[in-house]
């Protein structure tokens, strides 16, 4: 079974899911951590879930590294991948982590729950900050007074400013209306 088309399952189940949410996006190729990884489908509405497809032409050697960083930040993750890599990459995964079997269907590949995702319980607030771009960034902490000494400063600064401007939950809160209202998303590679 190919990336495609699980990724396209997937991509049918979260449109049905969420097509009636106005506000909600769904992304591909969302980068996180300054683009050290991308995960394969976010979805970001009232929380950012994200989803790494391992079909049956993948490997797993980067599934630890990406289950780390995607621990940084996403507030739920979910794995979903084919009876070939199940329970090996079901055990490289956070506990907090969803699985979702893909299995071949008559027309598409057909998806199941097999362990439900929860609330990620650490994210990182540097991390969730480097979701913003630099401008999305200054503007939060011009709202708050906090910007004074970072026009020029570099990205990695205004971010850090951030978490220290920001409690968690209310970072958590603006990085997701921010995302959701973007304008300027890059195409999709």
């Amino acid at each position: 079974m190919r990336d495609s088309d699980i990724r396209q399952a997937l991509m049918t189940r979260l449109v049905e899911k969420y097509d009636s949410e106005p506000g909600t996006q769904i992304r591909h190729e969302l980068g996180l951590c300054a683009g050290r990884t991308r995960v394969d489908v976010a979805v970001i509405n009232g929380q950012i879930s994200g989803f790494e497809i391992k079909s049956d032409e993948d490997k797993l050697s980067r599934l630890v590294g990406q289950a780390e960083l995607y621990s940084r930040v996403l507030d739920r993750a979910s794995l979903v991948t084919t009876d070939r890599y199940l329970d090996q990459a079901s055990q490289m995964i956070p506990s907090w982590w969803g699985v979702w079997l893909a299995v071949p269907g008559k027309r598409q590949v057909q998806l199941r729950s097999v362990r439900r995702s929860r609330r990620n319980p650490s994210p990182n607030p540097f991390s969730v900050a480097q979701l913003l771009w630099r401008d999305e960034a200054m503007a939060l902490l011009k709202e708050r007074g906090n910007h004074r000494g970072l026009s020029r400063a570099p990205r990695w600064f205004v971010w850090e400013r951030l978490t220290e401007t920001l409690e968690l939950d209310e970072l958590q809160t603006e990085v997701r209306r921010a995302l959701r209202t973007r304008q300027d998303w890059p195409a999709r590679l």
